[in-house]
């Protein structure tokens, strides 16, 4: 199923990122700029008729790092707050420092210029930007709390996406809160959805908001049941499993960490396929915990055993070579950790490469990196992930070759 452009961007998803970098990340990171990482994998390649042939991947790895002409970047988390523009040469990312959105030239590899927000006013967008998108008219969609705005360079609101004042078609509302994640698919009738987490009912599903006319269409984007048998709980402590919402040319797709499946809808909210694939370095999902309740430790545990075994992130499109991209993680933790974060010993990074129908073509470990939550995305045909070079904003660039 090949896609073909229409008017909306590629995003990526908001994550809720609690891992600490190993301090030796930044030791790489300087070795990086001398080095040039040259790796020959053997992988399998999944056919269609579920055959398997062998084949060798070999990868360049090089560093890019931004020249932010003194300007301090906000790249202090995982960079999710960004947005790659249409034509792959600027990166925008959002500045908490002063509420603005900095624009990288990633050709010159270069901070070219700042936009300021207001926080509040008639051109209020928020107090603080979780997620950014790269529309059309060079527009951007700001995703932030209560509410979510449409604006442009010069900071001006085009657009307020309230889902608290949106109703579904028996006139309830969409939910308690607006979406965990959002992503606006049509900008002539403004239309956008969102994901959220239903708690009571231990799953996920999508809304399709009609800005204009308040009115939300719920989906269940649960269809395979994957999701209810990984949402934790401790009296009011939760580990749920996070979801990501995304879209891909003519897709918008839905994902989550513990599973490896990929659910596809067109921009109506109707359901297009779900993607499942056999990772060979990886589980397909994690194995059901062992307890869903209990007290706090023991929620923790069930949640370090998750992260052991598989976390699976959101693919991006590749439009040069027309296949997508997705990292995956396992961790190692130090023997007798009774949390599920620290201390971390080491974390296996692994990259999925599909075809634009999303068969999967290959799967190597990426040993360069220590963590997969950064943000990543595709730009001439490579895979570039961010990252936090002592405080400098840099990028692992990923030169695949298959054959």
């Amino acid at each position: 199923m090949d896609p073909t452009p229409i008017s909306f961007k590629a995003i990526s998803d908001i994550t809720i990122c609690k891992l600490p970098i190993p301090s030796s990340t930044w030791h790489f990171g300087l070795f990086c700029l001398m080095s040039i990482f040259f790796g020959f994998v053997s992988v399998s390649c999944q056919k269609g008729n579920n055959e398997q042939e062998t084949y060798t991947m070999n990868y360049l790895v090089d560093t890019v790092l931004i020249d932010s002409k003194e300007r301090i970047l906000y790249i202090s988390g995982y960079m999710k707050g960004s947005s790659l523009d249409d034509d792959e040469g600027s990166f925008f990312l959002y500045n908490h420092h002063d509420l603005s959105i900095d624009e990288i030239n990633l050709d010159r590899k270069e901070f070219v210029e700042t936009y300021p927000l207001d926080a509040e006013g008639p051109n209020g967008v928020g107090n603080f930007i979780l997620d950014l998108q790269v529309l059309d008219d060079n527009l951007f969609f700001g995703k932030s709390v209560p509410f979510s705005t449409v604006f442009d360079k010069s900071g001006r609101v085009i657009q307020k996406i309230n889902w608290l004042t949106a109703k579904d078609s028996v006139g309830d509302p969409f939910g308690e809160g607006p979406p965990n994640s959002e992503v606006v698919v049509d900008t002539k009738n403004w239309r956008v959805m969102g994901t959220n987490l239903d708690f009571l009912k231990t799953t996920a599903f999508l809304g399709v908001l009609s800005v204009e006319d308040r009115l939300v269409k719920n989906i269940n984007i649960d269809p395979e049941n994957s999701f209810s048998n990984y949402f934790l709980k401790a009296d009011n402590y939760y580990q749920n499993p996070w979801v990501f919402l995304g879209s891909i040319e003519n897709y918008i797709y839905v994902s989550h960490e513990y599973s490896n499946e990929i659910i596809h809808f067109n921009p109506e909210g109707e359901l297009v396929k779900v993607v499942n694939y056999e990772p060979k370095l990886t589980p397909r999902r994690a194995n059901l915990p062992e307890t869903l309740t209990g007290t706090r430790e023991q929620i923790r545990r069930e949640s370090r055993k998750l992260m052991e075994q598989v976390r699976f992130e959101a693919p991006v499109w590749d439009k040069v070579n027309r296949r997508y991209f997705r990292l995956s993680a396992k961790r190692i933790f130090e023997e007798g950790a009774e949390d599920e974060f620290l201390p971390l010993k080491k974390t296996h990074v692994f990259l999925t490469v599909f075809d634009a129908g999303f068969n999967l073509v290959s799967e190597i470990e990426l040993k360069e990196l220590f963590d997969e939550n950064y943000k990543y995305f595709a730009k001439d045909g490579k895979l570039w992930i961010c990252q936090n070079f002592s405080d400098e904003l840099g990028f692992l660039v990923f030169d695949l070759k298959i054959n």
